[in-house]
Order: C-alpha cells, then sequence, then structure tokens
C-alpha cells in the first residue's frame, strides 16, 4: 500500500511539474509556424522555415512589444518579395510568450 502511495506521489508530482514547463523553442517554433501559414509567409511548413531567419529567447521588453523582464520567443520573419505586398520585402518579428505559449505581439503584415 504505501508503495503505490508512493507511486501515485510521484505521477502526480510529475504531471503537475509538466503541467508548468516553459514552452521550447521547437513548441514555439510551430506554434509560429502556424501562425504564419499562408500567403504570403509560406503555404508548407517549409516555405514558412524557408522565411524565419532568427529565433532568440529573450525578455519581452527586449522586443517590439514592450513589456516586463518575462521571458518570451522572438522569431524574426522576412520575405524578400511578397506577392500581397505589392511585390515588396516583409521583415518583422512574431513574438510568443514562454510560458504560456500564446502570441504576445507581433509587427508582421496580414495577421488578425
Amino acid at each position: 500500500m504505501r508503495r503505490l502511495l508512493f507511486l501515485l506521489s510521484v505521477a502526480l508530482l510529475t504531471a503537475a511539474t509538466a503541467a508548468h514547463a516553459d514552452v521550447t523553442e521547437q513548441q514555439a517554433l510551430a506554434k509560429a509556424v502556424g501562425i504564419l501559414k499562408g500567403d504570403p509567409y509560406g503555404d508548407t511548413e517549409r516555405q514558412v522555415l524557408a522565411n524565419i531567419t532568427e529565433r532568440k529567447a529573450v525578455p519581452r521588453s527586449a522586443t517590439g512589444c514592450g513589456g516586463g523582464a518575462s521571458p518570451v520567443w522572438a522569431f524574426h520573419v522576412v520575405v524578400k518579395r511578397a506577392a500581397d505586398h505589392d511585390g515588396g520585402p516583409i521583415d518583422g518579428w512574431l513574438v510568443i510568450d514562454v510560458k504560456t505559449g500564446r502570441l504576445v505581439c507581433t509587427n508582421l503584415p496580414f495577421l488578425d
């Protein structure tokens, strides 16, 4: 009985810890791809990934979002020739919260 209670306690602790884990870079990247997928950022995952030129973990205050020191994943997105943008370039950032995995802000066009 003690062993069962111990194992149950460990399982509950593990589940609670996992529920509060930060979003990894790969998880945030997958979220960013999902947000960006479509014209003009790319119709496939591969096309979207080709337009993400930089990714970094920084404090929110170091991004165009402003705010405090909470950690975020920032993805630099560059589309050299965007048909929906008069053929001109798109150059901006997409920012995802490390704790929640939610979009914080972006300065990219066509994302409403």
